[in-house]
Parts: C-alpha cells; structure tokens; sequence
C-alpha cells in the first residue's frame, strides 16, 4: 500500500496512501466550486481555450461533472485556461485558488497532495506551526482519523532544530540522488551508486543544499507565504474574472 512519508535526520512518520486520494478528490472538487463561483458558469467559454476538453465539456449535459473530469488529472495535457491570449496550466490555477480563497486545512490539504511527491518541506522552527495546522485538519475533518496524522505530529513536535520533508512512496524517497547537489565522480555511474556510500549525515546535508535552492522550485511550507503561495505564475480564478471585467470595460 502506498503512503505519504515525513522525513527528517532522525526519524520518520507515515500516512496511508488512500489519504492521498482522498486529498486530491476533496481539493479538486472544491476548487472547481470556487472557479465557478468566482468567474461563473456562463462566462467559463470565454476564460476556457476553445481547442480544450475542459471548454468541450460546457456543451455536455453533464456540464458541471464533465467539466471536472476535464480539469483532472486524465484531462487536457496542455494548459485549459487561457490569460492574455496565452494557455495556462488548470493544475497551477485551480490549486493556487483554493491555496488563495479558502481556510488552512483546504490550503494544507492541497499543498500535501501537491507536495509530497516533489519533497515539500518543512524548516524546524515552523515544524510546531505545520503540527497545529494537522490538528485543525483534523478537527475540520479534511484530514481523517486512523490515517496516521497522529504520528505526523508527533514527529513534528519531537523536536525543532531538523526539517522535515515529505515524500510518496510510488516516487523517490528522501534523500535520494536525483535531489541532491552532490554528483558522482563517474559520470558513467547511472545508477549512482556511489550515492549509497555517503553517510546518512552527507545524503541529508547534499539534499537538504538541493531543496533549499529554489531555482529547483519552492517547496518550503512557511507562515510568511502561507495565505498567498502560487504555483507557477501564480494565477488564480480572480485573475480570469479580472481578465473579464477589462475586456467588458475595453
């Protein structure tokens, strides 16, 4: 069974891999719920490009259903939205409204479901601030019981000088030599592994220098950019009824 993992230095902690599934149902449909309500119904054609399954499923009879299951994962490969006469990837759009439009546990639950295959991490200093944010999770009731939430926070208030950083099991764990600015001494060495003779304290300190570059891309989950964290060009759904509301002014 697969499962979302919580690394650090000194231990690690893990949740069934059908929360996984159930983040990424109750997220897709909620931000499909905003993006409707933010642009409306009506006026999705003219933010939609016209070559997109997602613009094809408005003239379904099961519109609005059609509509998210174009918006999906099976769904266009290239971006359903377009901005300023350019496609925007949906994916990016829909998270970053719900990241931007609702509360904490919505936003933590998009950013696990997100996240957690690409290594999103936590610094020890916010390790108690991510831990407060699973229990209200909990308590909302996004996050289930009996999933293993607990010893995620357990592991997170354990201590507050190591990150943590999450992984998928059907991914690469972490450390692992794809993220890591150390390089083998034989380039020809494919499988690296020379990677596997460094020290555990040498694995964490070469990945950790990797994730922390964000030219890799931001992963970090902190308080500063909790509310307003965009993927991509950070566009959301206002931007598209932004889009608009000038075109109508023009």
């Amino acid at each position: 069974m697969s499962r979302i993992y919580f690394h650090s230095p000194s231990g690690d902690a893990a949740v069934l891999g059908s929360e996984r599934a159930h983040l990424g149902t109750i997220t897709h449909e909620a931000s499909i719920g905003l993006l409707v309500g933010i642009v409306g119904y009506p006026e999705l054609r003219r933010v939609l490009h016209p070559a997109s399954m997602a613009h094809s499923a408005l003239d379904h009879p099961g519109g609005g259903r059609m509509l998210s299951l174009a918006l999906g994962t099976f769904g266009d490969s290239q971006g359903a939205f377009v901005h300023n006469g350019k496609r925007v990837d949906h994916w990016y759009l829909l998270l970053n409204t719900l990241i931007q439009q609702s509360g904490d546990s919505m936003r933590l639950a998009a950013r696990v479901h997100a996240q957690c295959e690409v290594h999103g991490y936590v610094e020890g200093p916010d390790r108690a601030w991510l831990a407060d944010l699973i229990e209200g999770a909990r308590r909302d009731g996004v996050f289930r019981p009996e999933m293993g939430w607990e010893a995620v926070v357990e592991l997170l208030r354990a201590r507050d000088d190591e990150p943590v950083v999450m992984s998928y099991s059907v991914c690469d764990s972490f450390p692992n030599p794809g993220s890591t600015t150390w390089e083998p001494a034989d380039a020809e060495d494919e499988d690296r592994e020379a990677w596997h003779q460094l020290s555990h304290e040498e694995q964490w300190a070469t990945g950790l220098a990797w994730l922390r570059d964000e030219s890799h891309g931001r992963r970090r989950l902190q308080p500063d950019t909790w509310t307003d964290f965009g993927f991509g060009e950070g566009l959301t759904a206002v931007d598209l009824a932004d889009s608009l509301t000038r075109e109508a002014a023009a």
